[in-house]
């Protein structure tokens, strides 16, 4: 069981996006991306590389480029790079994890859901492209492939036979799918999926949707969501608990945190989810990325508070 994280993080206090946009290529920045892989580090077993950009953005941009293109939404291979990834390999860190938004996320948010094959496949094709220069580096363990409307959004409907065509990967790393919802799964069974990931922390009810043995027979794992990413949330029912507004202070925030997602509550997840599934849960990790925490030391927290609680299983286990 390895504890990763989805990605996203918060920015700096006084850094925003659009600063990033201009300044990607910036000295500045490759320290900022640097700095947060390493705060992660800290905490997390198998860090992803910073992910402070919009998901879809940071690659449709080259995916869209005329000047980078072999075809229509078909991004050259030489083009496929991640700059925060590379900014990361420049440390010679132990390992490393990589979130790629999804072909149907990037397809869906040019075209909607009237999918056209054609046009899908060149997106799953430069998708693959990033995933394989990405695995040229020894030291990327794992290949998350990020897919939030798949399963959520009623417009998408892709068969499983498309499904499988889109994810053809044959990578000497585990590829992983990111999933904000379950209804989907069955159809990643037959596919070149090593790892299904499931968000479970703030929506239990999930794992009930999950058939172990049908994992067990299709050689699949689990990458199970063990700690809240919805750290508004969290902060909202503090207030409401305590009648605060911890907005207001971080001192607070922290609090709100180890208040609603504390080590002992993580760790009972882990317990129920490992009681459904044992030695099918590959990952552990927060439900989703965190760049919607309110600083990076909040973000943080949640992770130590998630470390302590995997150590603790640990130790229970044995």
């Amino acid at each position: 069981m390895i504890f990763d994280d989805i990605g996203s993080f918060p920015l700096p206090k006084g850094i925003n996006r659009e600063w990033v946009k201009k300044n990607l290529e910036s000295r500045e920045y490759e320290e900022i991306v640097k700095r947060a892989f390493l705060m992660k580090a800290k905490f997390v077993e198998l860090p992803n590389y910073p992910q402070f950009r919009d998901m879809v953005e940071m690659f449709l941009e080259s995916i869209k480029d005329p000047d980078k293109q072999d075809d229509a939404y078909l991004v050259a291979k030489k083009f496929a790079k991640i700059p925060e990834l590379e900014y990361v390999e420049k440390m010679k860190v132990e390992s490393v994890r990589v979130c790629i938004t999804g072909p149907f996320e990037l397809y869906y948010r040019e075209f909607g859901g009237k999918i056209y094959e054609d046009v899908l496949l060149n997106f799953a094709e430069s998708v693959k492209r990033f995933a394989e220069n990405a695995a040229r580096y020894e030291n990327v363990k794992c290949i998350s492939i990020d897919e939030p409307s798949l399963g959520l959004n009623p417009e998408l409907q892709p068969d499983k036979e498309l499904i499988e065509k889109a994810y053809d990967y044959n990578l000497r790393c585990d590829i992983q799918i990111h999933l904000h919802d379950p209804l989907f799964y069955e159809k990643l069974l037959e596919s070149k999926i090593d790892v299904i990931g499931i968000e479970s922390a703030k929506t239990p009810k999930n794992l009930e949707f999950i058939d172990a043995m049908e994992l067990e027979s299709s050689i699949k794992k689990l990458r199970i969501g063990i700690s809240r990413s919805d750290i508004d949330g969290i902060i909202a029912e503090f207030n409401t608990m305590y009648g605060v507004n911890a907005w207001n202070s971080e001192d607070l925030m922290l609090m709100a945190v180890d208040e609603i997602e504390n080590p002992e509550k993580i760790l009972n997840r882990i317990k129920r989810a490992y009681d459904m599934f044992g030695e099918l849960i590959a990952y552990v990790g927060p439900d989703c990325g965190l760049f919607s925490a309110p600083s990076q030391q909040v973000a943080l927290r949640l992770l130590e508070n998630t470390k302590k609680a995997i150590e603790r299983f640990k130790e229970w286990i044995i």
